[in-house]
């Protein structure tokens, strides 16, 4: 049996994607994992010798931001795995989606995003992408969409 994986990485739409995949995870009866990648690209535009610490923060972020997820599912009394990785955020989901065999990633969208007749914003474009590049099903949730 398969899981549920959660990109969270914040804001809004995070929140939101959060609690569809814990009503997910209840429904289905699956494990729920949230995933924080903490991408180190925008790095190279920090001085030299502050990119240590700036890294060092990304991830106590991703921390804070995972166990607020946990705080969230516990209430709900849905155990959960919390996962940092570090790289590209694509290539980092992907590769955790094949290595953990998940059946599904939930993104959250920023808000103000909308979806089109044919989903061509940048969240449905990569969630598409990856599904196309792991064969795993992705679900986009809008911050809007949930209460």
């Amino acid at each position: 049996m398969g899981s549920i994986v959660c990109a969270t990485r914040g804001g809004e739409g995070s929140r939101a994607v959060q609690l569809a995949a814990i009503e997910q995870a209840r429904q289905l009866g699956k494990d729920l994992v949230f995933l924080f990648v903490a991408d180190a690209a925008f790095e190279e535009q920090v001085e030299a010798h502050l990119r240590t610490a700036v890294h060092k923060e990304m991830l106590w972020m991703g921390n804070v931001l995972l166990q607020i997820a946990k705080q969230r599912a516990g209430a709900r009394h849905i155990d959960v795995r919390l996962e940092i990785r570090t790289g590209p955020v694509k290539e980092a989901i992907e590769q955790f989606l094949l290595e953990s065999r998940a059946d599904l990633l939930l993104l959250g969208a920023p808000r103000g995003t909308t979806t089109t007749v044919f989903g061509d914003d940048a969240i449905e474009q990569f969630a598409h992408t990856v599904e196309e590049d792991t064969g795993v099903s992705v679900k986009v949730v809008r911050p809007e969409k949930v209460s």
